[in-house]
């Protein structure tokens, strides 16, 4: 019986559980969570979350994705690690908990969670065009704590899902972006908002909404079309606010803002861990 909380960030959502004395080696958090995350026959989530123990900062966290694969960074999963540490007495509401992609500091007014993401070198953006459903397609790929592909698309909410799957899992292959490959944002820029839709790398598909891919969206739209440094990010499954500050040193700052929301606690069983079941 292992204790969890489930969480989201605008439908975002991650299991959560506590490894503070470091019982689980990397081999069973990775097993554990291509099981539990399994939706149908296991609790199903976009990853799970693991809260463990640090000697600089209040906690660490670890994201594993739904496949198994570890994250250096998750938006929503640090929004929702963040609710979870401050209403169970890990932190207080101004933290800062340490992650693979470096410290994050995080602020937490339940049920909103703001998180500041430390810095972002604009050295490394890359911008490019690729020919794509008729059209000549602008893109531009950054690190954020990871990597995405901003591709700018009016109206890529009218061609059908399964064509924007084609593209984005090419786009999200090794090498073709970045050597460790990419996620990959769809964006529609508006008068004072953005609309958006990001294909998660370890997740391989869509999901609601990814924080990173929030600030990438935001980053990029501001470099290429001067978007305002604080906007909106609106996901299938919510808003994010993104506020930027852009240094003099080819670097930016950004803080992500949006809703945590913990909506069960209990424990898994052994039963949520069994492996599937194969008719034929």
């Amino acid at each position: 019986m292992i204790p969890f909380v489930k969480a989201h960030g605008n439908g975002n959502d991650f299991i959560i559980i506590e490894d503070e004395d470091g019982r689980y080696d990397d081999l069973e958090l990775v097993d554990l969570a291509r099981k539990v995350c399994r939706r149908r026959v296991s609790l199903g989530a976009d990853g799970l979350l693991v809260l463990g123990s640090s000697k600089d900062f209040d906690f660490s966290m670890r994201l594993f994705n739904a496949d198994g694969s570890e994250g250096e960074m998750c938006g929503n999963g640090a929004r929702c690690i963040a609710r979870y540490a401050f209403e169970r007495g890990h932190a207080k509401s101004d933290m800062t908990f340490e992650t693979k992609a470096g410290p994050v500091s995080a602020q937490v007014s339940p049920p909103f969670v703001t998180i500041g993401m430390g810095r972002i070198d604009l050295k490394r953006v890359k911008r490019a065009k690729i020919k794509a459903f008729e059209r000549d397609v602008t893109y531009i790929a950054l690190h954020v704590g990871v990597p995405h592909c901003v591709l700018f698309m009016d109206g890529f909410y009218n061609i059908s899902r399964d064509e924007l799957l084609q593209l984005a899992r090419s786009l999200r292959k090794e090498g073709v972006v970045f050597d460790e490959g990419a996620n990959v944002n769809f964006v529609e820029v508006k008068e004072n908002h953005l609309i958006a839709m990001t294909y998660e790398r370890g997740v391989e598909d869509f999901t609601l909404s990814c924080g990173t891919g929030a600030i990438a969206c935001s980053l990029a739209s501001h470099l290429l079309c001067s978007t305002p440094l604080s906007i909106d990010v609106k996901n299938p499954g919510g808003i994010n606010r993104v506020t930027l500050e852009i240094a003099p040193n080819d670097t930016a700052e950004a803080s992500l803002t949006g809703k945590a929301l913990i909506v069960a606690t209990g424990n898994l069983t052994e039963e949520a861990l069994m492996a599937d079941y194969h008719w034929r």
